[in-house]
């Protein structure tokens, strides 16, 4: 990564260091969000934890192809989304398929309906990962891994071990 990249890097994730009040213990990336509001971002979310809260933002992003600028229609005006969750709100991780957590979405379909990934399509479909919280949000990312996951049922149980004391 070049130096100039390097520093607004730092300086990016110093800003949000500064506006949540802490330090960044984990980022992730997902190419895709999605929730049962009709939010939907498919050019990439950046996703972080601090002081044991995800917070999430999207990017905006130029289309391109091979370097150059496609798409001569004028573009709706970018707003940036960001929410946060904490993860002992949460009720309910899965994975569904992508397509029909986007169909949801786009054509508020019933969310109860999305079926659990079969491991022996998995291959031949993309999945996202399904959070759902106690106030109802559901929400889709498609992360490289699973250790967002695994983050959150590690914080359900470290709380669940304190509330035992």
């Amino acid at each position: 990564m070049p130096d100039t990249e390097m520093e607004e890097t730092k300086a990016f994730l110093a800003e949000l260091e500064q506006r949540r009040g802490g330090k960044i213990t984990y980022r992730a990336f997902s190419a895709f969000y999605g929730d049962n509001r009709g939010i939907l971002r498919e050019f990439g979310v950046f996703f972080y934890e601090v002081d044991k809260s995800f917070w999430f933002q999207d990017f905006e992003r130029e289309n391109t192809f091979l370097g150059f600028k496609i798409g001569a229609k004028k573009a709706e005006k970018y707003v940036m989304f960001e929410s946060s969750f904490s993860p002992l709100d949460v009720v309910g991780i899965r994975k569904v398929l992508k397509s029909r957590a986007r169909k949801c979405v786009q054509d508020a379909k019933p969310f109860d309906k999305l079926k659990t990934y079969n491991p022996v399509l998995f291959a031949l479909s993309e999945y996202v990962t399904e959070i759902t919280l106690k106030d109802g949000r559901i929400m889709f990312f498609q992360f490289i891994d699973s250790t967002v996951e695994k983050k959150i049922k590690q914080y359900q149980m470290e709380n669940q071990d304190t509330k035992g004391d």
